[in-house]
């Protein structure tokens, strides 16, 4: 338990994280860039182990590039009258335009799960939701591991849209963003009005 639990310290730290979140999900870093931890480096540098080492979680594996779209990982710690609380949300925001025919703006709940073995399933089917920005994201939330494996990646190869992942019963209160990885080739990214088409 941490030195902190139960003081006004942690009160004013929990709202302050809510508050935070809150914008995020507002679409208000189109205008003002808030406080946040990002991820970087080279594709399979271990990005991956150091996310789950923090959040406690199992995230999806794959050979190659496995992100393929920014996920922002929101740890709580557990409620002091709760303390063996554990529970997560997944959620998808979307604030960037794909260009595509059925744009949607704004933060959907995804999915939630009290089951930390479940997470790295219904991140995957986030993935594929977020490149497949024309379908309904609830097509989906029920896939099975083999049927993700068997779903197109999506239109684009990469989207600068993002999974949410929101755990709470955390060891830490904390934000911060997991990128895809830096890769010597190019591939098709999610075309842009802000920075128009790329290429193969």
């Amino acid at each position: 338990m941490s030195v902190f639990s139960g003081t006004e310290f942690e009160a004013r730290s929990r709202k302050l994280v809510a508050i935070i979140q809150a914008l995020r999900d507002c679409g208000t870093e189109e205008v003002i860039q808030l406080p946040k931890i990002a991820v970087i480096g080279n594709q399979s540098a271990g990005k991956s182990s150091l996310i789950e080492a923090i959040s406690q979680v199992r995230l999806p594996r794959a050979s190659g590039t496995c992100t393929r779209c920014p996920m922002e990982v929101v740890l709580h710690r557990s409620d002091s009258q709760r303390p063996n609380q554990w529970d997560c949300k997944v959620s998808l925001r979307f604030e960037h335009d794909e260009g595509v025919a059925k744009q949607k703006f704004g933060t959907f709940e995804f999915a939630k799960t009290a089951e930390r073995e479940e997470v790295s399933l219904v991140l995957r089917r986030a993935q594929l939701a977020i490149l497949n920005p024309d379908d309904d994201f609830t097509k989906y939330q029920g896939l099975t591991e083999e049927q993700c494996k068997g779903t197109s990646k999506g239109l684009m190869s990469f989207s600068r849209n993002t999974v949410v992942l929101e755990i709470t019963g955390a060891q830490v209160d904390v934000t911060f963003v997991d990128l895809p990885g830096i890769i010597a080739g190019t591939e098709k990214v999610s075309p842009s009005k802000e920075i128009g088409n790329v290429n193969e």
